[in-house]
């Protein structure tokens, strides 16, 4: 797939992405609409499934436990060992294709939508809204002087964002010890050092990516952020700008007539101030977008705004081939290969 090349940022787009950044910090600015409130959907049945699949009881046992002491695994009811391992080899390949199935559609919408980075990093800004303001108001915080309101505002904001770190750990570690003894374990300090020790370690790496890493490990370590591209073909969803019906951008007001040297776009760079990324979407396809739709939501508002018609950034492929019979047999014929497999095997081991 040709990937658009970026241009060098005028003097005007650098301020616009001065707006969201100060000292490489990126500022999210929250943003209501349709993509939204699909991703926070996702968010709440996924994050629900974490915290209570630990509680589900099977045949009076909990019925998901990686029993690390014993060197075994209870999965309702079927009870695997290390030698059953090829199981799980075929369970990751089995998700890796459908992964790599679902990228070659859509792009990297696991990325934006069902990513647990992706989730707390949100859940985490979400936090600091509430506690410190706007984005705008969270940058002139932090570069307001040391004071009683400053201390006492971001006190709190690490305070639940430590809170929700400690609490993802114990969820975490309930899946390696039943999940009877390990809350009150903790609490009491009864718990062995070694269960101590993992519950503050995931505790802390929970708190620094979520709050501290966030789009860095999108953007430098997660690897996934470096070979997804080679699965986009011509076919491919992707966030994309409309330079056609966009350009020339330039600001106006919102009952002013338009010029007819001027495109849709009204130059408000809220597109970039929304990005968890920080990126600019409007120069192009870039590997460091993670087809979240929060650029299209706003821009969709402010389309709305001006009486424009939505859709000057949204979802499309280059080309539209109805039908690619082929990738859609590879895929699935492997997938489906998989999953009998896992079933034949894990019938076996019961």
């Amino acid at each position: 797939m040709e990937t658009p090349v970026s241009q060098p940022l005028t003097s005007k787009q650098s301020v616009i992405f001065q707006t969201s950044q100060l000292d490489g910090k990126i500022y999210i600015r929250e943003q209501k609409g349709y993509f939204q409130r699909i991703r926070r959907y996702l968010s709440w049945v996924l994050v629900s499934g974490f915290i209570l699949l630990p509680w589900v009881q099977y045949h009076g046992q909990q019925a998901i436990l990686f029993n690390i002491a014993e060197q075994k695994l209870t999965l309702f009811g079927i009870t695997l060992f290390p030698q059953d391992m090829f199981i799980f080899s075929l369970i990751f390949i089995l998700a890796a294709f459908l992964l790599f199935y679902i990228t070659r559609l859509y792009g990297r919408v696991w990325c934006g939508y069902t990513c647990p980075q992706t989730i707390w990093m949100l859940m985490f800004n979400w936090v600091e809204r509430r506690v410190e303001g706007s984005y705008r108001q969270s940058q002139a915080l932090d570069k307001a002087d040391i004071g009683p309101t400053k201390i006492l505002k971001k006190t709190v904001k690490h305070g639940i964002w430590l809170s929700i770190s400690l609490l993802t750990a114990l969820v975490f570690m309930s899946y390696f010890v039943p999940v009877s003894q390990l809350y009150s374990s903790v609490f009491t300090f009864q718990a062995s050092a070694v269960v101590q020790g993992w519950v503050y370690f995931f505790a802390a790496c929970t708190y620094i990516n979520g709050g501290w890493i966030k789009e860095k490990m999108c953007l430098h370590i997660c690897p996934y952020a470096r070979f997804q591209s080679v699965m986009f073909n011509n076919s491919t969803s992707l966030m994309t700008y409309d330079h056609t019906r966009g350009e020339n951008r330039g600001p106006r007001k919102i009952k002013a007539q338009k010029s007819t040297e001027l495109g849709d776009c009204v130059d408000c760079g809220l597109c970039v101030d929304v990005c968890p990324v920080g990126i600019d979407i409007r120069q192009g396809l870039q590997y460091e977008c993670i087809n979240c739709g929060l650029c299209a939501d706003a821009c969709n508002d402010v389309m709305q705004k001006f009486n424009y018609p939505q859709g000057l950034i949204k979802y499309t492929a280059k080309h539209v081939i109805k039908r690619q019979w082929s990738a859609h047999l590879g895929y699935g014929l492997a997938s489906l290969l998989c999953f009998f497999f896992i079933r034949c095997v894990g019938l076996s081991a019961r």
